[in-house]
């Protein structure tokens, strides 16, 4: 039996709804799609700055230690930074 034109109209009005709901959905999503990406990306860069961070405390903490327990650490952090006892004789070179 063949389709009046009424049907084929609803037919067809019905797909084409269906259709312009889906794009319409695509095109209302997308912009919150593409944030999410980006929000990711933020926050995979923030995890990597926050474990280097998290290193340079470790870093922080042992030197604290030892500056409170070792006394060779702290001697020779001072001579790196040219602190001398007094008495010492001091020799400066001119490539300094």
């Amino acid at each position: 039996m063949q389709d009046s034109w009424k049907e084929k109209a609803l037919k067809y009005g019905t797909i084409a709804f269906v259709l312009s709901v889906i794009v319409g959905g695509f095109v209302i999503a997308w912009p919150d799609f593409m944030r999410g990406r980006e929000l990711r990306r933020q926050v995979e860069s923030l995890s990597a700055k926050i474990e280097e961070k998290k290193q340079e405390i470790a870093v922080l903490k042992e030197n604290q230690r030892r500056f409170a327990t070792d006394r060779q650490f702290i001697e020779t952090i001072a001579r790196q930074k040219h602190r001398v006892y007094p008495g010492d004789l001091v020799f400066v070179s001119e490539d300094e």
